[in-house]
């Protein structure tokens, strides 16, 4: 079959062009634009898909950064001076940019007055810019299309800074495989039920019904007949006591009204689908974590695994293209964020209890993974000591065997510190609202044995001070304290492997 060809003029000569090679998005209609659903609709009108798209371009904008020129900080996110003269808002930049990409794979912005002035960076949207490819030199500019008029700019110019996602299937331009198109059939699906229910409703809940009637002999009546059930099924009738002349009356439904989407977990298997392809968790995205502990996990699982990934990309593009000509550097800084100090606070907290209850600070570093200062060194935490030698054996009676009794769990994990915390939150709001702190607590992550006592010790609290004792962790009313037990243990094995470094004596006092 010959190919087509379809012409077109601009007045002066007559030019033939493929159009299926250009997309809908290409051309301006003036009528017959194909209906079908675009990006906007999806992005718009499905909840999910709006909220997990403007999560993950607000969890990007609000990372710490800073402009660095060598090890010197020129500026940074928490007392931006503007100091480089042509970002007013970077994290509205930021946010934009990480929309954009999370739509197209792409993102733009637009130097207003040229390379050297560079006054103001501002946002572009990627649909209206066309990327210019030479099959021998590669990208040589853009093409910027506002309404009818288009403006060419080159790379020379370097007015346009530019960012394409690529993989396995492009070399140069971005590749169409976005995050928002691998969950665009988990949101049509979540669209067209929505827009069925609205539908439903808005005829009045009637189901889509065609009616048989027989006996009527006269146009007039069939004409007053359709009008009347018409007005019924839009609703447009308050009152529904009409008196139709006709023999007989059958009403055929057709289709199913919202019953079968009431019962079908279709819904809540897109909702995943959406999650999954945003690469966030599905308790996140709906907000109905178990508890307060493991929301907090979540997130941090997410903004390490999905949003610092991205930022890396974010902060290669800007230094390639923008900073390196100028001797700068842009640098993310996501182990200051509000979630990362928390992590650290809480480490410092488990720090400073266990160099309280008598552990070698270069021990308890050593437990909960901090850095010690450069040329000071762990202290051993397992050292073999010499066997000693077995005592003769002695006639004598046998002693009673006690049962050992349990010890408390020596060390924390940052998931059983954060659960402790949240159990303790509760134990306040109870006391200051005068409740019984004899309430039940179902442990995700706390080892039974410390969990049992504090259980028995809350109800007997009266204070907060009681609370905090309560859920100390050598809160026990005999001496022996696992804790400090294990701290005197683990100083006792250091000191007998060699004695410690004198740089590590320094942090011990």
């Amino acid at each position: 079959m010959p190919k087509t060809l379809h012409f077109y003029t601009d007045g002066a000569t007559v030019k033939n062009i493929d159009l299926p090679q250009y997309p809908d998005s290409a051309w301006n209609w003036i009528t017959g634009k194909p209906d079908q659903t675009n990006d906007e609709e999806l992005y718009s009108r499905v909840a999910a898909v709006y909220r997990v798209a403007n999560m993950t371009a607000d969890a990007a904008a609000n990372v710490p950064f800073a402009i660095m020129r060598g090890d010197k900080e020129v500026d940074n996110s928490e007392s931006w001076q503007n100091t480089i003269g042509f970002m007013e808002n970077p994290r509205e930049l930021l946010r934009l940019w990480r929309l954009s990409l999370f739509m197209t794979n792409s993102a733009y912005g637009l130097l207003e007055d040229g390379a050297r002035q560079r006054s103001r960076l501002r946002y572009i949207v990627p649909t209206s810019i066309t990327p210019i490819v030479d099959k021998w030199n590669g990208l040589t500019g853009f093409k910027r299309q506002i309404g009818s008029e288009t403006r060419d700019y080159t790379l020379k110019d370097g007015r346009v800074f530019w960012m394409w996602r690529l993989d396995h299937t492009t070399e140069l331009l971005p590749s169409d495989n976005s995050e928002f198109r691998a969950l665009m059939a988990a949101a049509g699906v979540l669209f067209y039920a929505d827009y069925y229910v609205q539908n439903f409703f808005q005829r009045g809940g009637i189901k889509p019904a065609l009616l048989q009637v027989s006996g009527v002999q006269t146009r007039e009546e069939r004409e007053k007949i359709e009008s009347v059930w018409d007005k019924i099924v839009h609703g447009w009738y308050k009152y529904l006591g009409k008196v139709i002349s006709a023999d007989t009356m059958d009403v055929k439904v057709i289709g199913d009204g919202i019953d079968n989407l009431t019962g079908s977990k279709l819904h809540d298997e897109k909702l995943a689908d959406i999650a999954m392809a945003a690469g966030m968790p599905l308790s996140l995205l709906l907000s109905n974590s178990a508890n307060y502990a493991t929301a907090k996990t979540e997130y941090a699982v997410w903004f390490r695994d999905t949003v610092v990934p991205w930022l890396m990309f974010v902060q290669g593009e800007l230094n390639a293209k923008l900073f390196a000509p100028m001797g700068l550097r842009w640098e993310f800084r996501p182990e200051a964020t509000d979630r990362g100090q928390e992590e650290e606070a809480q480490r410092a907290s488990a720090y400073a209890a266990y160099v309280g209850a008598g552990m070698k600070p270069s021990v308890a570093a050593q437990v909960l993974g901090i850095e010690l200062p450069e040329g000071v060194e762990y202290a051993a935490l397992d050292p073999k000591p010499e066997p000693e030698p077995e005592p003769e054996p002695e006639l004598a009676e046998e002693p009673e065997v006690e049962e050992p009794e349990k010890s408390l769990p020596t060390v924390l994990t940052i998931e059983q510190l954060r659960e402790l915390e949240h159990w303790q939150d509760i134990a306040f709001r109870k006391l200051k609202q005068g409740k019984s702190l004899d309430f039940p607590w179902v442990c995700k992550t706390i080892p039974e044995e410390l969990a049992g006592g504090i259980r028995e010790r809350l109800p007997e609290c009266r204070t907060e001070k009681d609370i905090e004792r309560a859920f100390e962790m050598n809160a026990r009313d005999d001496d022996d304290d696992a804790l400090k037990a294990l701290a005197d243990a683990l100083n006792r094995a250091v000191e007998a492997v060699a004695p410690v470094a004198e740089t590590s004596e320094a942090i011990s006092a």
